[in-house]
Parts: C-alpha cells; sequence; structure tokens
C-alpha cells in the first residue's frame, strides 16, 4: 500500500516537473504528451525515455545536447529546492549527513556520468547530458520523498 501510494506520488511530482520541462523546450509536443502517460503509469524516470523524447525531435546533435542540459537545469532546480526544504528540518546531526551524503552524491553522478562522455564519438555528449538528467532527476524525487512514510 505504501509502496502504491509513493509510486502515485512519484509520478505526480514527475508529471509537474514535465510542465517546467515543457517551459525549456517548447510547446506541447506528441513525445511530452507520451512521456506524461508513461510517466503516470510508471512513476519513474528512464534512459532515453519520457521527457527526453522532446529532445530527440531536435535537428542536431547539440541542440540535442542543449536541450537535455535544460531538462537537467528544471530537475537540478527542483533538487536544490528539495535540498533546502529537507535540511530546514533537520536536526544538526542530520544537517551534518545529508550536507556529506549531497557532496558525495555529486561527486558520484559526476564521475559515474563522465564516463560516458569519454565513450567516443558526438553520440556521447548525449549519453553524457543523459546521465546528468536522469541521476538529478532521480536524486531529486529521493530528496522531494525523504522523510515521508
Amino acid at each position: 500500500m505504501v509502496r502504491a501510494v509513493l509510486a502515485a506520488f512519484a509520478a505526480t511530482v514527475l508529471i509537474s516537473g514535465l510542465a517546467q520541462a515543457q517551459s525549456a523546450v517548447g510547446s506541447d509536443t506528441p513525445a511530452l504528451v507520451e512521456a506524461r502517460t508513461q510517466l503516470s503509469a510508471s512513476g519513474r524516470v528512464s534512459w532515453y525515455r519520457g521527457e527526453y523524447d522532446a529532445c530527440t525531435e531536435k535537428p542536431s546533435t547539440v541542440e540535442i545536447v542543449a536541450c537535455i542540459d535544460d531538462l537537467t537545469k528544471a530537475w537540478d532546480r527542483r533538487l536544490n529546492a528539495a535540498y533546502g526544504a529537507l535540511m530546514d528540518g533537520q536536526t544538526p546531526e542530520q544537517k551534518v549527513r545529508l550536507h556529506a551524503a549531497e557532496r558525495e552524491w555529486l561527486q558520484f553522478r559526476n564521475i559515474n556520468c563522465d564516463y560516458y562522455l569519454n565513450s567516443g564519438g558526438t553520440i556521447a555528449n548525449i549519453r553524457y547530458a543523459e546521465c546528468r538528467r536522469v541521476l538529478t532527476a532521480q536524486r531529486a524525487i529521493e530528496l522531494e520523498t525523504a522523510g515521508r512514510p
């Protein structure tokens, strides 16, 4: 029961993120409509799916990467807001732990995604950007739901 409630909440959070992403990538494209449907059903962020699909309509690798980066920035704003809200409700000891966890997570994300950047070819830039989008979105959702039953 709790898992179903959390999945429904995560889907709601992701769908609201799509509205922010839509402003980053433009009009309500068929890919964004499909992404909303997938997120409603799955409640999760997937590699090369969902909101990412809107970016594949761009005509060049540079524009695809810029689109993914815009989506990542929207998720990063949500992550930072969730982190701040979560920090506000913590004891001094928990604040130290959360701060350390966030520093370590950032290091992990950067090192992990660097692997994709160094895989060669122009597709590496898309892989790197997508890695950052997905991991940032997952962390934002984690922090938004942290501490809830």
